[in-house]
């Protein structure tokens, strides 16, 4: 008579090793394509190392409308002998309240003389959109 106790037959999904790896493999793709979508897609670099420097007389120039979620922005800057002496703001909307940020950023441009400055707190899109305009208009001057 055959062996009458019932053995269990090994089970191929209770060790652990098999799926150690791809399950590695797995979670190390999705955080890496997580991070790269956020960096690269959604998050992009902008170049906003724009500077006067290269300026040697006085003139002024108007940058492109810049339009973002909650309006558009366009400057006309005046820079002599490469410092910008200023800025006026042709178009300047922002939503109910944000409107306000426009003369502060005006003043840390003025200060910064370059488009790399921070953003004011609360105010991140019309910081965004207005650093962008003030690097447009200064790639504009020769």
């Amino acid at each position: 008579m055959p062996n009458s106790k019932n053995t269990p037959a090994a089970n191929p999904f209770t060790k652990k090793g098999r799926w150690f790896f791809s399950t590695f493999v797995i979670t190390l793709a999705s955080v890496g394509g997580a991070v790269g979508i956020n960096f690269l897609w959604l998050n992009p670099v902008s170049n906003l190392a724009g500077t006067a420097t290269n300026s040697t007389k006085s003139q002024t120039v108007t940058g492109d409308a810049i339009q973002y979620k909650y309006g558009t922005i366009q400057l006309e800057l005046t820079a002599t002998n490469g410092k910008i002496e200023s800025i006026k703001e042709l178009q300047a909307s922002a939503s109910s309240g944000y409107e306000q940020a426009i003369p502060v950023l005006r003043d840390e441009a003025l200060k910064a003389q370059k488009a790399d400055f921070a953003n004011l707190s609360g105010a991140t899109f019309v910081s965004d959109a207005y650093k962008k305009a003030f690097a447009n208009a200064l790639s504009k001057l020769t």
